[in-house]
């Protein structure tokens, strides 16, 4: 890990260098031309100016003109470092007279009788590459002057910049190494760490954390895999929890079934108590019934593997027949239910799916409403859409309680229920099924106040 990382660097660096100094020599190499070039032009206006004043000095006649002026160019290109000043005079009739006696460039210059700017070319002279510069100044009385400057020097000596950027190069891949080991040996040690929690956590020790040192993306992913961890690990604790209370709750009746089971086979139950003992073992085996098939729907919910088939329902009368049908039980609890239904009209919904949310609610809070308590189903339009609550008069959930509701047995084992008769895995299968309708589940409740549970299901 630390030698992948450390190359990686390495390679970042001269990439960085490589691309650098070739755009730099890039755009230094049309700095100077555009600089020289520049030079040049000036050099050209004073050589124009200075062929001028000497022509005023001169005979006007063509051939002494140019023999006068030849000392003129080669003082001019010893001073400004040419290896070629030519000039030219341009009649106002268009006729060319060389002044000077070299007319090497003058004659690879296109339009010379008629150039109307200064013109930019290179050429080649005896296999040198030629800088070369024409440009025409207008005199007075004479016509134009052209003068033409060449040079064989190189704008940028690319051997000397090669060279240089050679060693630029090796220092930087020198310096590029000492940083990447160090990176490397750092942030690979806090690799190797995560790499070393993440075996064991899946490994199974889930206690597995590694240590979060400053503020990088290492520790952004040291913090992520803390998160992450313990995650896993209160999940598992929930899970070991969540078996305990399974365990015991078929334990629970299983027993009572296989004891009245053993006493029937070996004579012990006397014929009046057989009903007696047939109702107990009803009620045990519809209780293992309910805990077996909420932990199979539960698990289908979870896993995504059941579907919604919405229709158009009467969501009020459909919430009328789900009350109804634990009026039985009710009365036989010696509680009151209370209906506060709005006429909504028609909705939208799955109506199983609805019935099982609404009547898993009414179950749980049957269980823990005391005799001559109240429990109130009501269904109402809000601003943000359906409310379906069912609300209570039993003793209430602590504050600290409320965010782990919806969690499998917790309330069944943190509070005593006046009813024990139930899975206790009523409220987990109202969260997730609301969920999958995109509902909300929201909790008012407080101790001794009674609890409401609300489900407020989309405008749709």
């Amino acid at each position: 890990m630390r030698r992948r990382f450390f190359w990686g660097m390495v390679g970042v660096a001269l990439l960085t260098v490589v691309v650098g100094g070739v755009t730099a020599a890039v755009l230094i190499n049309r700095s100077v031309e555009a600089s020289i070039r520049s030079e040049f032009a000036r050099q050209a206006e004073a050589t124009g100016r200075l062929i001028e004043n000497e022509l005023d000095r001169v005979p006007v006649g063509p051939v002494a003109a140019a023999r006068s002026l030849g000392d003129l160019l080669r003082v001019v290109a010893a001073v400004g470092g040419h290896d070629f000043v030519e000039a030219a005079l341009v009649s106002p009739r268009g006729l060319v007279t060389t002044l000077g006696e070299s007319t090497v460039l003058i004659d690879q210059v296109s339009g010379l009788s008629t150039l109307g700017g200064p013109v930019h070319f290179d050429t080649t002279i005896d296999g040198n590459k030629v800088v070369v510069i024409a440009e025409p100044f207008a005199t007075r009385g004479r016509g134009t002057v052209v003068v033409v400057l060449g040079t064989t020097l190189e704008l940028i000596p690319w051997n000397e910049v090669l060279f240089r950027f050679a060693v630029a190069l090796a220092l930087a891949v020198v310096v590029a190494a000492l940083l990447a080991q160090l990176f490397a040996r750092r942030a690979g040690k806090r690799l190797e760490q995560l790499r070393d929690a993440t075996v064991d956590i899946a490994g199974g020790d889930l206690g597995a954390r590694v240590a979060v040192e400053g503020g990088d993306e290492v520790a952004e992913v040291g913090a992520a895999f803390n998160a992450m961890a313990n995650q896993l690990q209160e999940a598992r604790r929930r899970e070991r929890e969540f078996l305990v209370s399974v365990g015991h709750d078929l334990r629970t009746p299983l027993t009572t079934i296989a004891g009245y089971s053993e006493a029937i086979q070996e004579g012990k139950v006397a014929d009046h108590d057989l009903p007696r003992v047939g109702s107990v073992l009803a009620a045990e085996s519809s209780r293992l019934g309910r805990l077996v098939e909420d932990l199979m729907l539960l698990a289908r919910i979870e896993a995504r593997e059941f579907s919604l088939r919405p229709e158009e329902v009467d969501l009020a009368g459909h919430l009328k027949g789900v009350l109804e049908g634990f009026r039985g039980r009710a009365d036989a609890a010696r509680v009151a239910l209370q209906p506060d239904i709005e006429d909504v009209g028609i909705v939208m919904v799955d109506p199983d799916r609805i019935a099982q949310v609404v009547g898993n609610l009414l179950e749980n809070a049957l269980r823990y409403t005391p005799e001559a308590g109240t429990v109130r189903l009501g269904l109402r339009r809000a601003g943000r859409g359906l409310v379906i609550e069912v609300a209570d008069t039993g003793p209430g959930i602590e504050g600290a309680d409320v965010p782990h509701v919806f969690e499998r047995l917790y309330v069944t084992n943190r509070y005593r229920a006046v009813r024990p008769e139930g899975s206790g895995l009523g409220l987990s299968i109202v969260r997730e099924l609301a969920a999958a309708m995109g509902a909300l589940t929201e909790v008012d409740t407080a101790p001794g106040r009674g609890t409401t549970i609300r489900v407020v299901l989309p405008s749709r």
